[in-house]
Formats: structure tokens, sequence, C-alpha cells
């Protein structure tokens, strides 16, 4: 191994590496910087990694290692930076990691490592990130010994499953990260500026409730304006209901007019079918029909907006049936009650029933004959 003896550096990067580290590894000592992140490697870590003493950063990230982290690495008194994350590594952190003075990264964010933080990370004096968010560790939170560390900057243990109080004035004031939600912890952030970072993070929790509200209310707000919009809407409907129902009681019998029934007249007109329809115009449609005796009539229907109330439709057949004339249609009869349902409001159906005129109306009859004919015919 003599012809290692010299070498300071070993970059492997995202090369899709498989297999597992070798053990022979160890055996180069002069490593200084061996970069191995970003392939997939498995298995363990070899306990001989321990003896690169000479270590200054250790990349094993993204990979799918797994295993313990093996105590040996404790022996890299030189390591500044160890960067294990996005693996598979279990178990408990061991403590003697503690004994690297030197380190300032530590990363193992990621991977499936329980247990507690040992207390004896107070030790690291250098450190400046740690990182172990995504994990399964649990305990206490973190322990009050970590008052001793004056140069960490970002602490991350977000979602694992810590439990007891926030820390109130024992970590690095110089901190401008610190992540320790999804956990199990309680009790209130500090006040005074001593973790900038946590009351920022206590007021983004805030804000995060404030939206959620601000959603709800919005929601709320949209449905109110929807169901509005849906009774006004009704209540236009409700307002020609109320107006076509006044004197919804009256009824009216008159020699020679006739009461027909819906069910008569959508018979008559084969369901007022459009072949049917033989003019139309600003109070409704006219059809021709044909009765149960053969006789041909025609039934002049209210449009569905029509403000006529009953009782002015009462008033007018009862005025209609009065007028009796040669060169006038006569009135047979009338159609008054509830029989359609549009949206979700049953509306008055009203029609007039006349004597059908076979040769057209009177515009179709001006229309087709000269003005002096027409004279003519009624000097005679």
């Amino acid at each position: 191994m003599r012809s290692y003896s010299s070498i300071s550096t070993r970059d492997f990067m995202w090369n899709n590496l498989t297999g597992t580290i070798p053990k022979e590894i160890g055996h180069i000592t002069s490593l200084r910087l061996l970069l191995l992140n970003g392939n997939k490697l498995s298995g363990s870590l070899p306990d001989e990694l321990g003896n690169l003493t000479n270590m200054n950063r250790l990349q094993l990230d993204e990979n799918q290692l797994s295993g313990s982290v093996p105590e040996s690495l404790a022996n890299m008194i030189n390591v500044r930076h160890l960067h294990m994350n996005n693996n598979s590594f279990t178990g408990q952190l061991p403590s003697k990691l503690s004994n690297l003075s030197n380190l300032m990264h530590l990363l193992l964010d990621n991977n499936n490592l329980s247990g507690y933080l040992p207390p004896e990370f107070s030790k690291l004096h250098s450190l400046e990130i740690l990182q172990l968010d995504n994990n399964n560790f649990s305990g206490n939170g973190i322990p009050s010994t970590y008052e001793n560390l004056p140069r960490l900057v970002k602490l991350d243990l977000s979602w694992n499953q810590f439990t007891g109080s926030i820390p109130s004035n024992n970590l690095s004031t110089n901190m401008t990260t610190v992540d320790l939600s999804h956990n199990k912890l309680n009790g209130s952030i500090p006040r005074g500026g001593i973790y900038p970072y946590l009351q920022r993070l206590k007021r983004k929790t805030g804000i995060i409730v404030a939206i959620i509200i601000g959603v709800v209310a919005a929601v709320l707000a949209i449905t109110a304006i929807t169901m509005l919009l849906i009774f006004r809407r009704n209540s236009k409907y409700m307002h020609l209901i109320s107006r076509k129902r006044t004197s919804s009681n009256v009824c009216i019998k008159i020699d020679g007019v006739k009461a027909f029934t819906l069910k008569e007249l959508t018979h008559a007109t084969n369901k007022f079918d459009i072949s049917t329809k033989v003019r139309e115009g600003g109070y409704g449609n006219v059809y021709k029909g044909i009765l149960s005796d053969e006789t041909f009539v025609a039934v002049k229907r209210a449009g569905e907006n029509s403000l006529q109330g009953q009782k002015e439709f009462l008033t007018e057949i009862e005025l209609l049936s009065r007028l009796h004339h040669r060169n006038l249609v006569s009135l047979l009869g009338y159609c008054s009650e509830e029989g359609e349902q549009i949206h979700i409001l049953l509306f008055l159906v009203q029609m007039l029933i006349y004597e059908f005129m076979p040769n057209g109306t009177l515009r179709e009859w001006i229309s087709g004959k000269k003005l002096s004919q027409i004279i003519n015919h009624f000097v005679k």
C-alpha cells in the first residue's frame, strides 16, 4: 500500500457507483478529502474508516448506506465536515463523536436514526451546523449542556419525536436558523431576542393559522354571496308567483265559457308541440288544438314572465265573454292552474281558448289581399 501513501484526495461524486465501501480504504491514511456522495453505494460503513486520522472532509450523502454510525469515526480527529445525510443509517448516535473537536458540520438528516441526543456533543465547540431532521430521534429534547456550543449557527431537529420543553436560554445567540417543528415539544419561544429565528418561526406558525382562517372566511363569504344570488333569483320568481296567485281562490262561472284543465289542453295541442304553434306575441304563444269532441280551437298561452295576476286574468275572461260580434272570434274557455315546475318553483299556467280561424288572422288577410278588396268586403 506504499504507492497510496501520498494520496490526499479521492473524488468519485455522482458516478452511479454500486456495492459497498471497501475496508481497504482505511489504509490510505494520507486521505484528507473523500467524496463518495451521489452514488448507489449500499451496506454498512467499515470500521476501518476511523484510521483516516488526517481526514478533513468525508461526504457519503445521497447513497443507500445502512447500519449504524461506527464509533471508529471518532478517531478522525481532524475532520471538519461529516456529510452522511440522505441514507438509511439506523440506531443511536455514538457519544464518542464528541471527540471530534474540529468538527464544524454534522449532517445526518433524512436517515432512520433513533435514540436521544448525546449530551456529550456539548464538547463540539467548533460545531456550526447540526442537521438531524427527518429521523426517529426521541427523548427529552435538547440537552441543557448544549449551552456550551458557542458557534452553533444552524440547528434542525424537525420531523422527529422529541418531547419536553423548548429551550429557553441554553443555546448560542449566534444562531440564525432553528427548526424544531413537527415534534412533541411544548413551551413558549423565549423573549428578548435570545433566539431571533425561533421568534420568527413562532410568528410563521401564527401566519399559517391566519392564512387558514382567511381561507375559511373567504370560502364562507363566497358561499354566502352565492346563496344570496340564488335567493334573489328565486325571489324574482316568487314575486311573479305572488302576483299570479293573487286572489287564487277566486272562481268564476260564466255561461258559455268553460274552465279547461291543463291536461285537456296538453292533449289537444300534442303537449304544446312547436308544430301546433300558429303565432307568437308579447303575451305568449298561440297554438292550434283539437278537443276531444274534434272541435278546433286556438289556445292562447301566457308566457312564463307574464306579470298578469289571476284576478286580472279572470277579469279579462269576464270582459271577453261579453263581446259578441260576427267579425270577432268567440271565447270558448280558459285554463288557470299550477302545472309546471321551473327551477324549484311551481308556475301558474294561464290560457285563453278561442274558436279557431281556419283562414288565418286579420293581419294575414290584409297582407294577402288588396286593401280595396278588404274595403269592398266590409262595405257589402
